[in-house]
């Protein structure tokens, strides 16, 4: 099964694609996470980092490029995940493998911000913390300094937003005339929405 994620920062699509993954047992493609594993120092790196900074998207050419070479690893033979594609209807327009399905995950402006612009990493474990949901207690835990992405700040969330808001309509569209989209309430727990991402695919009632 190939199953396209969509919905805009901080909805959890990574949690919930975790669990989709987990579940039905392929892997969970994000494209963000791709695009930062690049080696630090090479071309490819310094140029996708250039746009990612200031909360913009990549040219899809390049993108395009890292996709269908991932998909195309055996580990993808029955079927993948993939996170961070579509946001533009040239990207569907470059690369559509034609997915089973789309699930849309919705949350508001406000909490896609807060989720976003709240969260950090620690430099000691690679954790990633949210200053806002979770409690003092647990983030005690962390013996690092916590930092905040360059494309997690405020602005940059709302730069991508925007992106998200008025580039992905038409591709919502196209998959919505299509019969493949699944919208889902997101604003709940990860438990709850992974439920009702079951439901939406015919997997659970």
């Amino acid at each position: 099964m190939k199953i396209l994620l969509m919905g805009p920062q901080g909805s959890g699509k990574g949690t919930v694609g975790e669990m989709l993954s987990e579940r039905l047992g392929v892997p969970l493609i994000g494209l963000g996470d791709i695009l930062r594993a690049l080696p630090r120092e090479s071309a490819d790196s310094i140029f996708v980092r250039s746009y990612m900074d200031r909360g913009e998207l990549p040219p899809n050419d390049l993108l395009v490029k890292i996709i269908s070479k991932r998909v195309l690893q055996s580990d993808c033979k029955d079927g993948y995940i993939l996170d961070g594609w579509g946001r533009r209807f040239s990207d569907i327009e470059k690369f559509d493998p034609g997915f089973d399905a789309v699930l849309n995950l919705d949350i508001s402006r406000e909490t896609s911000i807060k989720r976003i612009s709240g969260r950090r990493t620690c430099t000691s474990d690679g954790k990633i913390y949210n200053i806002y949901t979770l409690p003092k207690e647990q983030l005690k835990e962390c013996v690092g300094e916590l930092v905040q992405r360059a494309d997690d700040t405020e602005e940059a969330v709302k730069t991508r937003l925007e992106i998200y808001y008025t580039a992905t309509q038409e591709t919502l569209d196209y998959y919505a005339k299509k019969g493949t989209l699944k919208n889902i309430d997101a604003e709940g727990t990860p438990k709850e929405v992974f439920r009702n991402a079951l439901t939406a695919l015919g997997i659970e009632k």
